[in-house]
Protein backbone atom coordinates (compact mmCIF):
# COMPACT_ATOMS: atom_id res chain seq x y z
CA UNK A 1 0.00 0.00 0.00
CA UNK A 2 1.69 3.32 -0.93
CA UNK A 3 2.07 5.88 1.47
CA UNK A 4 -0.53 8.32 0.05
CA UNK A 5 -2.94 6.50 -0.70
CA UNK A 6 -6.14 7.08 0.91
CA UNK A 7 -8.24 3.88 0.26
CA UNK A 8 -8.00 0.71 -1.65
CA UNK A 9 -10.31 2.49 -4.78
CA UNK A 10 -8.94 5.66 -4.42
CA UNK A 11 -12.42 7.40 -3.49
CA UNK A 12 -12.21 10.49 -1.58
CA UNK A 13 -15.74 10.07 -0.01
CA UNK A 14 -15.37 9.63 3.18
CA UNK A 15 -12.31 11.89 4.44
CA UNK A 16 -12.93 14.93 6.58
CA UNK A 17 -12.80 18.25 4.60
CA UNK A 18 -10.09 20.34 6.38
CA UNK A 19 -10.11 24.04 6.78
CA UNK A 20 -8.10 26.06 4.28
CA UNK A 21 -6.24 28.34 6.28
CA UNK A 22 -4.46 32.18 4.50
CA UNK A 23 -2.22 33.13 7.16
CA UNK A 24 -1.40 36.96 8.12
CA UNK A 25 1.60 37.88 5.59
CA UNK A 26 -0.22 36.17 3.04
CA UNK A 27 -1.43 37.89 -0.30
CA UNK A 28 -3.44 35.73 -2.51
CA UNK A 29 -4.88 36.73 -5.86
CA UNK A 30 -7.44 34.41 -7.44
CA UNK A 31 -10.72 33.10 -6.26
CA UNK A 32 -11.12 30.48 -3.32
CA UNK A 33 -13.77 27.38 -3.55
CA UNK A 34 -14.04 25.18 -0.74
CA UNK A 35 -16.03 22.33 0.74
CA UNK A 36 -14.73 22.88 3.94
CA UNK A 37 -13.96 26.33 6.14
CA UNK A 38 -12.56 29.31 4.99
CA UNK A 39 -10.21 31.26 7.57
CA UNK A 40 -8.37 34.31 5.80
CA UNK A 41 -5.23 36.43 7.83
CA UNK A 42 -4.14 37.31 4.95
CA UNK A 43 -4.98 39.78 1.83
CA UNK A 44 -7.03 38.20 -0.78
CA UNK A 45 -8.01 39.74 -4.12
CA UNK A 46 -10.85 37.75 -5.74
CA UNK A 47 -14.02 36.11 -4.90
CA UNK A 48 -13.89 33.52 -1.65
CA UNK A 49 -17.00 30.30 -2.10
CA UNK A 50 -17.74 27.41 0.57
CA UNK A 51 -19.93 25.47 1.40
CA UNK A 52 -19.08 25.86 4.70
CA UNK A 53 -18.01 28.30 7.40
CA UNK A 54 -16.01 31.32 6.31
CA UNK A 55 -13.81 33.90 8.76
CA UNK A 56 -12.12 36.67 7.75
CA UNK A 57 -9.71 37.51 11.20
CA UNK A 58 -9.32 41.23 12.10
CA UNK A 59 -6.05 41.18 10.41
CA UNK A 60 -7.65 39.75 7.53
CA UNK A 61 -8.88 41.96 4.21
CA UNK A 62 -10.73 40.85 1.15
CA UNK A 63 -11.28 42.62 -2.11
CA UNK A 64 -13.96 40.23 -3.36
CA UNK A 65 -17.12 38.92 -3.14
CA UNK A 66 -18.03 36.04 -0.03
CA UNK A 67 -20.60 33.26 -0.49
CA UNK A 68 -20.98 30.60 2.36
CA UNK A 69 -23.27 29.13 4.61
CA UNK A 70 -22.02 31.22 7.59
CA UNK A 71 -19.22 33.94 8.09
CA UNK A 72 -18.08 35.67 11.04
CA UNK A 73 -16.48 38.58 10.13
CA UNK A 74 -13.41 40.43 12.65
CA UNK A 75 -11.44 42.34 9.56
CA UNK A 76 -12.38 44.12 6.30
CA UNK A 77 -14.30 42.97 3.61
CA UNK A 78 -15.31 45.43 0.20
CA UNK A 79 -17.67 43.50 -1.53
CA UNK A 80 -20.48 41.60 -1.50
CA UNK A 81 -21.53 39.33 1.31
CA UNK A 82 -24.00 35.79 0.33
CA UNK A 83 -24.52 33.75 3.58
CA UNK A 84 -27.43 31.26 3.72
CA UNK A 85 -27.30 31.60 7.43
CA UNK A 86 -26.16 33.59 9.93
CA UNK A 87 -23.54 36.20 9.20
CA UNK A 88 -21.83 37.64 12.40
CA UNK A 89 -20.24 41.14 11.96
CA UNK A 90 -18.08 41.62 15.13
CA UNK A 91 -17.28 44.55 16.57
CA UNK A 92 -13.92 45.45 14.57
CA UNK A 93 -15.14 43.95 11.33
CA UNK A 94 -15.77 46.70 8.05
CA UNK A 95 -17.82 45.87 5.44
CA UNK A 96 -18.02 47.85 2.27
CA UNK A 97 -20.18 46.11 -0.11
CA UNK A 98 -24.21 44.42 0.16
CA UNK A 99 -25.32 41.63 2.31
CA UNK A 100 -27.85 39.00 1.30
CA UNK A 101 -28.54 36.94 4.40
CA UNK A 102 -30.97 34.79 6.51
CA UNK A 103 -29.88 36.10 9.82
CA UNK A 104 -27.11 39.17 10.85
CA UNK A 105 -25.95 39.78 14.28
CA UNK A 106 -23.74 43.08 14.42
CA UNK A 107 -21.50 43.92 16.87
CA UNK A 108 -21.28 47.29 18.59
CA UNK A 109 -18.34 49.11 16.59
CA UNK A 110 -18.80 46.94 13.42
CA UNK A 111 -19.03 49.63 10.23
CA UNK A 112 -20.94 48.09 7.39
CA UNK A 113 -21.87 50.71 4.33
CA UNK A 114 -23.98 49.42 1.94
CA UNK A 115 -27.78 47.79 1.46
CA UNK A 116 -29.10 44.49 3.54
CA UNK A 117 -31.31 42.02 1.99
CA UNK A 118 -32.39 39.56 4.94
CA UNK A 119 -34.45 36.89 3.47
CA UNK A 120 -33.35 32.94 3.09
CA UNK A 121 -34.52 32.59 -0.40
CA UNK A 122 -32.32 35.87 -1.46
CA UNK A 123 -29.11 34.63 -0.03
CA UNK A 124 -28.39 33.01 -3.26
CA UNK A 125 -28.23 35.57 -5.92
CA UNK A 126 -25.23 36.45 -8.51
CA UNK A 127 -23.30 38.81 -6.74
CA UNK A 128 -23.63 41.04 -10.00
CA UNK A 129 -24.35 44.76 -9.12
CA UNK A 130 -27.17 44.67 -11.96
CA UNK A 131 -29.12 41.40 -10.42
CA UNK A 132 -28.78 43.07 -7.12
CA UNK A 133 -29.73 47.13 -7.90
CA UNK A 134 -32.60 45.39 -9.63
CA UNK A 135 -33.99 43.17 -6.31
CA UNK A 136 -33.71 46.13 -4.68
CA UNK A 137 -35.58 48.14 -6.44
CA UNK A 138 -38.55 45.73 -6.81
CA UNK A 139 -38.42 44.96 -3.19
CA UNK A 140 -39.02 48.81 -2.48
CA UNK A 141 -42.56 49.03 -4.70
Amino acid sequence: MAMFDNSSNGSKKNQPVMPTNINPGTQMDGNLTSDGDIRLDGNMVGNLTTKAKVVIGSLGTIDGNIDSVSADIFGKVKGDIHVKDLLFLKSTAIVDGDIFTAKLVVESGAQFNGSCVMNSANTNIPADKKANAKILEEAAV
